[in-house]
């Protein structure tokens, strides 16, 4: 999100997307990156990855439709994800999340 520091454009997607609130943890624990679909073309972006400590989830969100919750560990997370970067990344961070 331009113009937002990356924490703060990280809790808004995951209130966005997933209906869930909480804190985020300071630093990042990595980034990846992917091609994202415009109406007309494609932008390559470059995502960076925070740990949620979740305190709250709602009940209605903005993406409900287009999107399930689960809770899930990250090596079973790995297999869902369609980036390949983020697959990686959650299967090496899985021993770290366990303290967040």
């Amino acid at each position: 999100m331009k113009g937002r520091p990356d924490r703060e454009a990280a809790a808004q997607e995951a209130g966005e997307e997933a209906g869930v609130v909480g804190t985020l943890h300071e630093q990042s624990v990595g980034s990846f990156h992917y091609w994202k679909r415009l109406k007309d073309t494609f932008v390559p972006i470059t995502v960076k990855v925070y740990p949620l400590h979740v305190q709250q989830e709602l009940d209605e969100w903005k993406e409900q439709k287009y999107r399930r919750r689960a809770w899930l560990k990250p090596d079973q997370a790995a297999l869902l994800v369609d980036e390949p970067e983020l697959a990686a990344l959650l299967e090496s961070i899985a021993p770290e999340l366990a303290h967040f």
